[in-house]
């Protein structure tokens, strides 16, 4: 009798550290290629994606570092609503509104000439045009996630290091990392990100309130 327990004591154990190998390897089975699909098909699940977010810069020339935090509302075609560093941003994918409450006037631009730090591509949909390279685990806010190095050809000039940090659970990034050319570093953490399943023009149009300095400069 006690060898016959002895036995299923074993047995069990090992079935235990069989299962905990099935795991281990499971947990890597994951592929750079799949987990970009795996982004991608997340992005579908959704018209428009609201987050709060921390963009931090660090310069290569300098010990400063540029620290500001934000919240967006951001759909296709250069759509969008942002708020950063006290200024608001809204974009109707044409022109945009760059609003600064603190001295009651809104500029009109075109699209361009919002900072590419701030702009809404650069935090959260220019990974996706770029080619997987490898992935590996890493964690950060005491949370497992999917990190993806990415081919950052796509956009020589711009960036020479681009990296993106998954959700395990369901592929949608958490963190954005990117080198500029001159070695200028940033980091998009995303705080807070929720999938909108319906949005309307008038989302992204700004409508001033009551004596506000509107200057045209398109």
């Amino acid at each position: 009798m006690c060898i016959y327990r002895r036995f299923m004591k074993i047995r069990s154990l090992f079935i235990a550290l069989c299962a905990l190998g099935v795991l281990a390897v499971n947990s890597f089975a994951v592929t750079a290629d799949e987990a970009l699909k795996g982004s991608k098909e997340w992005f579908k699940s959704g018209k428009a994606w609201n987050l709060e977010f921390q963009v931090q810069i660090f310069y290569a020339e300098s010990p400063d570092i540029v620290s500001q935090t934000g919240t967006l509302l951001v759909a296709d075609a250069d759509r969008f609503r942002l708020k950063v560093a006290g200024i608001e941003f809204v974009s109707d994918g044409e022109s945009m509104w760059q609003y600064n409450p603190e001295q009651n006037q809104v500029l009109i631009k075109a699209i361009e000439d919002l900072s590419s730090a701030f702009h809404p591509s650069e935090m959260l949909f220019k990974y996706l045009e770029c080619k997987a390279k490898e992935l590996k685990e890493a964690e950060f806010n005491k949370q497992k996630l999917w990190v993806l190095k990415l081919d950052a050809s796509k956009y020589a000039g711009q960036f020479d290091q681009m990296e993106v940090w998954l959700s395990k659970k369901d592929f949608s990034p958490v963190r954005l990392f990117t080198v500029d050319p001159a070695g200028n570093s940033s980091w998009y953490n995303i705080l807070k990100l929720n999938v909108v399943k319906k949005v309307s023009p008038d989302d992204f149009k700004f409508k001033p309130g009551k004596d506000v300095d509107e200057i045209d400069m398109r």
